[in-house]
């Protein structure tokens, strides 16, 4: 488990007559999972997954979550891309199961030892893809690309499309920053400190704006909860920021202000949605998607289209190839209308509760942790809250989503060790308290 999630984004397979690697990589993880359940059968290591009792509701939630896509899958007239997925996106109902079972080897199989070393080893994988990344941008791409991306002149590395390869990099800016803040040896904080400078020029040159909310709002919410309160991390969390400010000012300088236009039209275009005056072409015409897409919430309500059929319920008529330039829809942009109009508005306020359930347990984790680990606890929420927010403007995918559901593994296994951990002390001082009175 700790191997796969550290090298998954290294993962690909790029010969071939048409490298696409989504497909590669939904190839490496249902052979993990498969691999991994095998062991865990021959083995007899069903126990392992038991759940932790304070636990048990998270996993039934998550049982309860399968069990509609299953549903979802059975009742859909697309069955065979609710399987195993569009061509180009392998999100069917196969890779949602595996999404899951990499949450529970996350959560059950991984010692605490490998846990806190995984989140180094993710901060030292992006490091490759960022290098990459920037190298594509600068069109040093020494691998083969697919016939998708050809003629395309920005940055994807490994993920196909520039907005998913940005949902990867808010993922590991903000799993890396709790690690730079803790770090006491200046190596460690140096090479940290340079994953994350190349983290962001890659994400600044992978011109995904959600990417860049995300990240924002997880820098918030880590300056708010953990520096501010630490006058020894001010010295160490100024010289990161002055940096990146340093890199965006020179990155803008040399594409003649692009950047900063990229990141003003965030405000502009929320200001002209805010007031009414929208075109329609907001968010790379997602606002226009959005709006033809909600009734569809009406009639898919309680089962949804079936996994990743989103193309066969959108109406792709001519007025919609007309205003998007003759492009069929085939997504959302946006996580929680995609999974409301392909597997359910249920599935969706279940799958928004199991967010809600593990990020509760880590709120109460982090009120009982002190030192290295309450940072980082918080580092891990705000990697969560990063990834929810980038969501609302993307959609999930098979080269990102193990990432993040294995983050979602290893908060909840932390949380649980913590408040655990925690009620033994509590138990052992009322113990001793009862010794001391009785005597």
């Amino acid at each position: 488990m700790y191997w796969f999630i550290i090298l998954f984004p290294l993962l690909i397979y790029p010969w071939g007559f048409d490298p696409y690697y989504t497909s590669t990589k939904t190839g490496y993880l249902y052979a993990f999972v498969l691999g991994t359940w095998l062991y865990i059968l021959f083995k007899r290591k069903f126990k392992t997954l038991k759940p932790d009792k304070g636990d048990s509701t998270i996993v039934v939630l998550l049982l309860l979550f399968l069990t509609l896509i299953e549903l979802s899958t059975a009742f859909s007239p697309n069955k065979y891309t609710s399987v195993y997925g569009l061509i180009d996106r392998k999100e069917g109902l196969i890779s949602y199961f595996c999404y899951f079972s990499v949450f529970l080897f996350s959560y059950r199989l991984m010692d605490k030892e490998k846990i806190n070393k995984m989140i180094p080893g993710v901060a030292i994988v992006s490091m490759i893809v960022s290098i990459y990344g920037i190298l594509q941008h600068y069109q040093l791409d020494f691998l083969p690309r697919n016939s998708a991306m050809r003629n395309y002149g920005g940055t994807y590395t490994f993920f196909d499309n520039p907005n998913f390869f940005g949902s990867y990099l808010v993922l590991a800016i903000l799993i890396t920053l709790p690690i730079y803040l803790i770090a006491s040896h200046k190596k460690y904080q140096a090479l940290y400190f340079i994953s994350l400078c190349l983290a962001f020029v890659a994400l600044i040159f992978s011109n995904t704006r959600s990417g860049y909310v995300g990240v924002f709002v997880g820098f918030v919410f880590i300056t708010l909860f953990v520096v501010l309160k630490r006058k020894l991390l001010w010295k160490r969390w100024g010289t990161l920021a002055a940096s990146m400010m340093v890199l965006l000012f020179l990155v803008n300088m040399s594409e003649q202000g692009h950047y900063t236009q990229r990141i003003n039209s965030v405000v502009k275009e929320s200001y002209t949605v805010a007031t009414n005056q929208s075109t329609g072409h907001e968010g790379s015409s997602r606002f226009y998607i959005w709006k033809k897409s909600l009734p569809l919430v009406k009639e898919y309500f309680w089962i949804g289209s079936g996994p990743d059929s989103f193309e066969f319920a959108f109406p792709n008529d001519e007025e919609t190839k007309g205003f998007l330039g003759g492009k069929v829809v085939d997504k959302a942009h946006n996580e929680y209308l995609q999974i409301a109009i392909t597997l359910g508005v249920p599935a969706l306020l279940i799958y928004l509760s199991f967010l809600l359930l593990i990020f509760r347990r880590a709120v109460q984790a982090v009120k009982l942790a002190v030192g290295k680990e309450k940072i980082l606890l918080y580092g891990v929420m705000a990697t969560i809250m990063g990834y929810v927010v980038q969501a609302f403007f993307n959609i999930s995918t098979v080269p990102v989503a193990p990432i993040f559901w294995s983050i979602l593994g290893i908060t909840l296994a932390k949380s649980t060790a913590i408040i655990n951990r925690a009620k033994c002390q509590n138990g052992e001082i009322n113990q001793q308290e009862t010794e001391s009175q009785s005597a």
